[in-house]
């Protein structure tokens, strides 16, 4: 079977109620936009009916309870496109804007949906708006990376560029973690404006500690004085 251009990474915790219009509208841009696509749904243990709903919408679904960078890192393992391209099972990633970051897919390794650049945006509630801003100019900062919003989960990847890495992240820090090896060994990442919107269903899993103490972890890991 030919391999397709493009492989759908797709977190999913208890995401019923979005996870099949994620994936059938990334089928749809895929094929608006004239690329071939598989998706995979990496599952961290729902109970609620999410890889029934990613199964009928056409993804395949990979049990993986090892957390959120251990799902994505073998769901980078797994694919089989060229390029592979992340977003969450929420439907708060706009697929509206899969057409700008494709554009840019020869310019750079990882090309970033970006909420904090100019004409992007956060629908959030003011506290999470305001950490996030705070987190990512502290990673901007402390390890001069030329991305303004490096824990967007939003993202096309080169996929020969990220397949294989090892890593020490356990949590949402692994966003961090997989840009630095890129960066590091000489890739490039680009901004793509988008608008990024609270959930319509389900709960989020990603918890203000655990997420400032990765940010943490991945400034002690990467820093360096000169």
């Amino acid at each position: 079977m030919k391999a397709p251009d493009v492989s759908f990474v797709i977190p999913a915790i208890d995401e019923a109620g979005s996870i099949a219009e994620v994936v059938k509208g990334a089928f749809a841009e895929a094929g608006r936009l004239g690329f071939t696509a598989e998706a995979t749904v990496m599952d961290g243990g729902s109970t609620d009916g999410t890889q029934a709903a990613a199964e009928a919408a056409g993804a395949r679904v990979l049990f993986e309870p090892g957390g959120f960078a251990r799902a994505l890192r073998r769901g980078i393992e797994e694919a089989r496109g060229e390029y592979v391209v992340i977003m969450d099972g929420d439907g708060s990633h706009p697929l509206d804007r899969l057409s700008a970051i494709w554009a840019r897919r020869n310019e750079a390794d990882v090309v970033i949906g970006s909420r904090l650049v100019l004409d992007g945006g956060m629908d959030l509630p003011l506290y999470r708006r305001l950490l996030s801003r705070a987190l990512n100019a502290f990673f901007q900062v402390f390890l001069r990376v030329p991305v303004a919003d490096s824990s967007s989960g939003y993202r096309l990847y080169r996929a020969a560029k990220v397949k294989g890495l090892p890593g020490r992240a356990t949590g949402f820090e692994f966003q961090q973690e997989i840009l630095m090896q890129v960066l590091r060994a000489g890739g490039r990442a680009v901004e793509v404006p988008i608008r990024y919107t609270w959930r319509e269903a389900g709960a989020s899993k990603a918890r203000v500690l655990p997420l400032a103490l990765g940010y943490l972890k991945m400034t002690w890991l990467y820093w360096s004085p000169s």
